[in-house]
């Protein structure tokens, strides 16, 4: 059983680490404030985003973790048959994702009154194709590579891993989503 002592020494760092990249996120968002006011779809998209991308951080996490502990992992990650069918997986599911918060979120913004035009339709969806399409791959590298060193360090990469690859994530997708919309809009 862990004690709080524990707990409070093996999670002071990670969660230290998740907060700065936090703020950084919402220092990054302030900066982009009037052109998210001006595309409504556009505010509507980021919290889905980040959401949805995290959850990948999670997924990959968990799904290489869990293969570390059954010892399916040996060798050159990149070349473990967890990691290629990982990855096979993710890369579809990521698009359909993007595309899905690219039509959604524009028909909630009809729906409340704001304008449709179908070119904004357009770059909202290269925007979230190239957010989420980025981030994945980074989350990918990120988790896969931290999980084989936390697992090796004899820690749990679950606890490690998962607020990082998150705040990652999260942090990620405002800087990626943000250069996007400065080029796009």
């Amino acid at each position: 059983m862990f004690t709080l002592k524990q707990i409070f020494k093996e999670s002071i760092s990670v969660l230290i680490i998740a907060s700065i990249l936090s703020l950084i996120t919402g220092l990054l968002l302030s900066s982009i404030q009037k052109t998210l006011l001006i595309v409504p779809a556009l505010i509507i998209i980021l919290p889905a985003l980040n959401g949805t991308v995290g959850n990948f951080g999670v997924i990959i996490t968990s799904r290489i973790t869990t293969a570390l502990y059954e010892r399916k992992v040996k060798g050159l990650w990149y070349h473990t048959k967890i990691a290629k069918h990982l990855f096979k997986d993710l890369i579809p599911i990521s698009v359909f994702s993007a595309f899905y918060i690219a039509i959604l979120s524009t028909i909630i913004a009809n729906i409340n009154g704001y304008g449709f035009e179908t070119i904004t339709l357009l770059k909202i969806m290269i925007i979230t194709l190239i957010t989420t399409i980025s981030l994945v791959l980074l989350i990918f590298i990120v988790a896969v590579c931290g999980s084989i060193y936390v697992y090796k360090k004899k820690a749990d990469p679950d606890d490690v891993l998962i607020p990082i690859t998150t705040s990652i994530a999260d942090l990620g997708s405002v800087i990626v989503f943000s250069s996007l919309i400065f080029l796009l809009f």
